[in-house]
């Protein structure tokens, strides 16, 4: 019987596979991925901004901003640079330069951490959000703790939340 097409003879030698060539030390670098976790950290917001400015964005215009970092902007009439914040839209992330608004970015007091233990780097009010936080702050601000800082931060504390808890 013919066919329409040839077809080769059945082969009965097994076929040895090919090694494939190893890539040279620049190829694998080349198609090689970072893992993940090796991104840059995000940024850290430095403050709010709402109602001040819009969004650029025409589809957005929202009202409410994270300023990401200060810098200079354009040189004013006097031949000077003039403080900005770059600001990112809340809702789309689109960014623009902003003067900076006096006062708004006011420094807070330093709050007392705890330098270790369970609540090791917590603020007081952090730590009175955890289970037993409360607890455990009542019992170092009475009975001591063996830091005497921590004792007294705890018994400002209570004293101030007293009439809250």
């Amino acid at each position: 019987m013919s066919t329409l097409f040839e077809l080769p003879q059945d082969d009965h030698k097994p076929r040895r596979m090919r090694r494939q060539k190893e890539p040279s030390p620049v190829e694998k670098e080349q198609h090689t991925f970072s893992p993940a976790g090796t991104l840059e950290p995000p940024a850290k917001i430095l403050g709010w901004l709402d109602y001040g400015h819009e969004c650029v964005d025409e589809r957005c215009r929202g009202s409410a901003h994270d300023i990401i970092c200060e810098g200079l902007s354009d040189i004013d009439n006097n031949g000077r640079k003039k403080p900005a914040w770059l600001i990112q839209c809340c809702f789309c992330g689109t960014s623009q330069w902003v003067p900076v608004i006096k006062g708004h970015l006011e420094p807070k007091p330093a709050e007392f951490t705890f330098p270790d233990g369970r609540f090791a780097g917590l603020t007081i009010d952090e730590a009175a959000e955890r289970p037993q936080g409360v607890d455990c702050i009542r019992l170092w601000a009475t009975t001591g703790h063996r830091r005497p800082e921590v004792k007294t931060a705890c018994e400002t504390w209570l004293a101030k939340n007293q009439s809250s808890r």
